[in-house]
């Protein structure tokens, strides 16, 4: 898979990834639903403070529920979907934000960090879909939303994932909140990108046709159980959408080769609220920005729309690229909850220990990703 000849660990990926995602996030948070005048008005933290939003908050809650669920996989033998624990740690982020005890076991350890006990600004459809009681399925939607904050969310399932379902998980974990198929086909791509930038030294446009590839293989073959009475129906739909998805991604990918400003180019591509918006905001400017950090986060955030989203996935993108090392110093060492982050990120690049015996015996790790608390 290899296209060149930089070396970049899986760790110092990963960390990029993750530390990017909240690097982009906390740079448009600070002029999310403002009126951006020129394609860079926009390039440094506020009072040096890159404050999160709900963006990076869900993407810890994501990675804190695939680590929890491994460890309980590698321990007692057994364990429920990784779309379903990522469910588990979302009621625990949305006790955060409603202050309410519904009874159910909280099983995220970052819970109590008080950072992520902070209302910033967290998306309507996700408070809504959460707090139903019911998780959205791909077999049964729990709405027609394609916000982007399905996909805003999505990093760490292609980071800890494999191959094979990477992109599968990324489109489940979507559909707990938003059920429009533009909306889950883009998170199935996104998921599936990330895998291929941190599993290999390719370019960002290759990442990102391995995983239009494998959408286009996972809808031929049947998104939905064939088994249900609506089967049919539900996989017709996803193939009359899936190229609502790629014609967004194709139109950023001819953008990037023009001479037209950025702020132009974005513009034309829409708003980001919406998630085929997004991910094609975060193409343009990880494509074309792709070899540096600063370049493409300050393009993905500079706009008139949804700013944290956009930057946080173009920095997720661009960092699981380049990797932690290449990220700048001023946005790393500036950026809320940096240690935090990289503890998880370094969490995921470690896999759960396990000891020569064949067991996990790590007590602080077992003390984290063994936790639940009624």
């Amino acid at each position: 898979m290899s296209e060149g000849k930089d070396n970049i660990s899986y760790q110092d990926k990963v960390r990029g990834a993750l530390i990017g995602g909240a690097i982009g996030d906390a740079l448009g948070y600070q002029i999310e639903f403002e009126t951006v005048k020129g394609p860079r008005q926009i390039t440094k933290f506020k009072d040096n403070k890159g404050i999160i939003s709900d963006d990076t908050q869900m993407t810890l809650f994501t990675a804190n529920a695939l680590l929890w669920r491994e460890t309980r996989l590698s321990v007692r033998g057994i364990a429920m979907l990784p779309s379903e624990a990522v469910y588990l740690a979302y009621l625990d982020w949305l006790g955060t934000q409603q202050r309410l005890d519904d009874g159910h076991q909280v099983i995220s350890w970052i819970k109590d960090t008080p950072e992520l006990n902070i209302m910033r600004e967290p998306g309507m459809t996700c408070i809504e879909a959460l707090s139903s009681g019911t998780a959205g399925t791909l077999n049964e939607p729990i709405n027609d939303s394609k916000g982007c904050g399905g996909i805003m969310r999505i990093a760490p399932l292609g980071l800890f994932l494999n191959e094979s379902v990477a992109g599968e998980f990324s489109a489940m974990t979507c559909a707990l909140t938003h059920g429009n198929p533009t909306a889950i086909i883009s998170a199935y791509i996104l998921g599936q990108m990330i895998f291929y930038l941190v599993s290999g030294n390719v370019k960002i446009e290759t990442a990102l046709k391995y995983a239009t590839d494998s959408m286009e293989k996972w809808i031929e073959g049947g998104v939905v159980y064939k088994e249900l009475e609506n089967a049919k129906f539900l996989n017709a739909i996803y193939k009359s959408n899936k190229d609502i998805v790629k014609n967004a991604i194709n139109r950023a990918l001819e953008f990037t080769k023009n001479n037209v400003d950025d702020d132009i180019n974005i513009s034309r591509l829409g708003s980001g609220f919406i998630a085929e918006e997004a991910l094609s905001i975060a193409i343009y400017s990880a494509v074309k920005y792709q070899d540096s950090f600063e370049g493409a986060v300050i393009c993905a955030v500079n706009h008139n729309g949804d700013s944290d989203s956009t930057g946080a996935i173009t920095g997720n993108i661009v960092g699981a690229k380049l990797g932690y090392q290449k990220i700048p110093k001023y946005y790393k060492e500036n950026v809320e909850l940096k240690d935090l982050i990289l503890e998880l990120a370094d969490d995921m690049a470690r896999g759960v220990p396990i000891d020569k015996n064949g067991t996990v015996s790590d007590k602080k790790w077992l003390d984290k990703y063994l936790y639940i608390k009624k």
